[in-house]
């Protein structure tokens, strides 16, 4: 190589790898959740279902948050984006279901929050949340 080019690999080598140690390191980190819940089917469970919440206000539904279920069927509330836990408040939310794994497609209603059959009044004494939907959309 001519010395050109060994310098300027010299100069820049260093900045490039600083460069990717500073965005492996990360200032944001992913957040710790928040409200926990499970999602059953009957008495079966599975992994890979993605939880949308939805809280009701006076124009319909707004998406606030999200969960993954486990391998167990339980998942943890983050906000959208995963910057911050989700707590539920007091209220009424409406749950929706996508699977990002297993083939399982869920019926039309379970997929928008106006007509999922999986909702919550939420209130101050809850801790956790457990949505039963049928034994039978695991096998639909």
């Amino acid at each position: 190589m001519n010395q050109s080019i060994l310098r300027t690999l010299k100069f820049i080598t260093p900045m490039l790898m600083a460069g990717f140690l500073c965005g492996c390191s990360g200032s944001t980190s992913p957040a710790k959740g928040g409200t926990t819940g499970a999602l059953m089917f009957g008495p079966e469970v599975t992994s890979d279902i993605l939880v949308t919440v939805y809280k009701k206000n006076e124009t319909g539904f707004q998406s606030i948050g999200f969960g993954t279920t486990a391998v167990n069927g339980s998942f943890i509330l983050y906000n959208n984006g995963a910057t911050e836990p989700l707590w539920l408040e007091s209220g009424d939310y409406s749950f929706t279901l996508e699977s990002i794994g297993p083939p399982v497609k869920f019926p039309a209603p379970y997929i928008k929050p106006e007509s999922s059959p999986l909702h919550v009044n939420w209130n101050s004494d809850m801790t956790s949340l457990v949505l039963q939907a049928p034994e039978n959309l695991l096998r639909g």
